[in-house]
């Protein structure tokens, strides 16, 4: 993972809102298919507070990318022999070998049938719009195009998404270059599952490209915009639903809802107190989230807030009820300030002790606390630290 610069700010790493389509917003660049070999058209986006005015420096078409490819492949110092030798080392499938199956029909799919239904998969995404499935498997910085991609392999294909197709950049750049930004948000997602949408495919080189924010948009139509036959949404204020996890930094997480990028900070995370959540969120996990607030009257513009504490019922409150001043509890120390340390105790309530007179034990360490005071109202328990077990 890059170097980024501490000047940008992780809580601006993605607003809340979702770039339109292509197809539906005028003020968006349209991508082009290999086939209408044509060249996207890049405009300025007047959007709202929470995003931002971006002109694309270098506007790229699927036709271009696939293209760069195509000459990429040509200028490699590689004879006709060495080419042809090159090519019959790849794995190919045969479609007609004799199988003798068990029940009469084959129950196992073959890897050439594995290879056709991607395939397949991929032209139905281009020619229908339906979204496909998959997690970024790496990202790349092309000297070429300057703008970074992520890298999905579907099948024997190698779907490539611009960062511009997956990502917003922050209101402020904070003096950094945009491609420098877009490289680090795409590492920050790898392994972070995402629905794309094909927008061309080069059978000759094995390449595709795509769009996460078409799929992102035809979902947020479907699970905010449209109604149900008892003509309610399907998301709505209060309702629990799950939610992918795209990107964790120390301060909080980002989750896909249904087609919106949400930002959810550490004190919606856990009752309680978290000291980082890189240690217990990655991309790619699936958590259940509450909505908290939604405004959908721009549906250009639809605004959610979410919690993953409140799913479920406070612990704390269970756990006030079990302890007993004077008593001895286990625990592991969850954070450290100046101040003092929080301590989880095993019953499941956070403890504040300060620090012992003869060590200073480190996150992950198991203690033994005195409870000194509780204060059920504000939640709080108070406590001192009788004994230390360093982590192993």
């Amino acid at each position: 993972m890059p170097n980024i610069p501490n000047s940008i700010p992780p809580d601006d790493m993605l607003p809340t809102t979702n770039a339109v389509l292509p197809q539906t917003d005028p003020n968006q660049a349209p991508v082009s298919s290999p086939s209408e070999g044509g060249s996207a058209v890049s405009t300025d986006n007047t959007q709202t507070d929470s995003e931002m005015r971006v002109s694309a420096r270098k506007p790229v078409s699927p036709t271009q990318i696939l293209n760069l490819s195509r000459n990429t492949r040509s200028t490699m110092k590689t004879d006709p022999a060495q080419q042809s030798s090159a090519n019959s080392n790849r794995t190919i499938p045969i479609p007609n070998m004799d199988i003798l199956s068990i029940d009469g029909e084959l129950g196992v799919q073959t890897e050439f049938e594995k290879a056709k239904d991607k395939f397949l998969d991929l032209i139905e995404s281009l020619k229908t719009g339906r979204y496909l499935t998959d997690t970024i498997q790496g990202v790349e910085k092309h000297s070429g195009l300057g703008e970074p991609r992520a890298i999905i392999f579907h099948g024997d294909y190698k779907v490539v998404i611009m960062a511009s197709m997956i990502v917003n950049l922050p209101r402020n750049l904070r003096d950094q270059e945009p491609n420098d930004i877009y490289h680090y948000l795409l590492t920050k997602r790898i392994g972070a599952e995402i629905d794309y949408v094909v927008k061309g495919i080069d059978q000759n080189t094995g390449l595709a490209v795509a769009s996460r924010k078409e799929a992102m948009n035809t979902k947020r139509r479907h699970y905010y915009l449209n109604l149900t036959r008892e003509g309610t949404y399907r998301i709505y204020e209060g309702v629990v639903c799950e939610a992918r996890v795209t990107s964790v930094i120390p301060d909080g997480i980002f989750v896909e809802i249904f087609g919106i990028d949400v930002y959810i900070p550490l004190r919606e995370l856990s009752y309680l107190r978290l000291s980082d959540a890189m240690g217990y969120f990655e991309p790619g996990d699936r958590v259940l989230v509450k909505i908290t607030s939604l405004d959908r009257s721009d549906e250009n513009n639809i605004r959610i807030s979410a919690s993953v504490k409140q799913v479920a019922a406070n612990p704390i409150v269970k756990a006030l009820e079990k302890v007993e001043v004077e008593s001895n509890y286990a625990g592991t120390v969850s954070m450290a300030d100046e101040n003092g340390i929080f301590v989880k105790l095993d019953i499941g309530a956070d403890c504040r002790c300060p620090y012992p007179h003869r060590t200073r034990p480190p996150k992950g360490a198991r203690v033994i606390v005195k409870i000194a005071g509780v204060d059920k109202e504000r939640q709080f328990i108070w406590g001192n630290i009788h004994y230390v077990t360093l982590p192993k």
